[in-house]
């Protein structure tokens, strides 16, 4: 489907624009309303025909395609890479020329989330995870009437679709895990296993409830800094199911923390009150 998009009056006048053919700028315009919200689409040269060159009836189009894309790729202005063996094609600087107010959930990685996601060593799935993190403090389970997000966080279940165990890792969930499992090292815990389980639901909480990776990050550093809460969230599980009553405390106390059963108050420095703006 193709999208709107923006173009700015510096295209023109820029030098490395310049340098390339007429057919292979038209092919750099036509692949922003080509791509993904996060400027990213399959590399196939036929699907890019055929939504950039509908009408054109040349018969070496589609060579002329593959050969923009090459120049493109050389002039750094795209680019080509593969996630799993499937090739992509990725508008450099996205961000940085396009504003989408309302985009769309990712369907591919970015270059850059794929060359951090290269960095991370094969998942340790199907292990179970250390016996200290299994089951929730009973404190902690959802309240009847709590919220939608507390008490269906707790009550889902085999109700929620899991990944599959041929999904690709996701950059973004992997970096959520590991910083949790960071955080829980740091605080002198037993690093814990970083599961099938501890993916799954951190990609609900990233997919299904709509908190960012940046969102999700701050929380666990907010919680981390409080006595009461530090004892609690030790697993994306419990973070997912407690982050609105994370987010709220964080909203309502300001440069408190959040008052729970033996937990004294002191002022937030200012890296967490910062961390907590984040998802506050």
């Amino acid at each position: 489907m193709a999208r709107i998009r923006s173009i700015k009056p510096e295209f023109f006048t820029s030098l490395t624009i310049a340098e390339l053919p007429l057919s292979a700028r038209l092919t750099f315009i036509g692949l922003w309303t080509y791509v993904d919200d996060n400027g990213v689409g399959p590399a196939d040269a036929r699907l890019i025909r055929a939504a950039i060159w509908p009408l054109e009836e040349a018969p070496d189009i589609l060579q002329r395609t593959r050969e923009d894309l090459q120049r493109l790729h050389a002039a750094r202005l795209i680019a080509l890479y593969e996630v799993s063996g499937r090739p992509l094609v990725a508008v450099n600087s996205w961000s940085e020329h396009q504003k989408v107010s309302h985009p769309r959930k990712n369907r591919f990685m970015r270059p850059e989330e794929a060359a951090e996601l290269a960095k991370y060593p094969a998942p340790e799935d199907l292990q179970s995870p250390p016996e200290d993190y299994q089951s929730p403090p009973e404190t902690l389970r959802p309240e009847q009437g709590s919220g939608s997000r507390d008490q269906g966080a707790g009550n889902r279940g085999d109700a929620e679709p899991s990944a599959s165990a041929d999904d690709p890792p996701r950059a973004d969930v992997e970096r959520v895990c590991r910083h949790l499992a960071d955080v829980l090292e740091k605080s002198g815990s037993k690093r814990p296993t970083i599961t099938a389980k501890w993916r799954n639901d951190t990609r609900l909480l990233l997919d299904r409830d709509g908190v960012t990776t940046e969102q999700a990050v701050a929380a666990i550093d907010w919680a981390h800094a409080n006595t009461f809460w530090t004892a609690h969230i030790l697993s994306p599980g419990k973070l997912r199911a407690k982050y609105e009553t994370l987010r709220r405390q964080a909203m309502n106390d300001g440069r408190k923390q959040p008052a729970g059963p033996q937990t004294t108050e002191r002022n937030l420095t200012d890296e967490e009150i910062e961390d907590a703006s984040h998802f506050a």
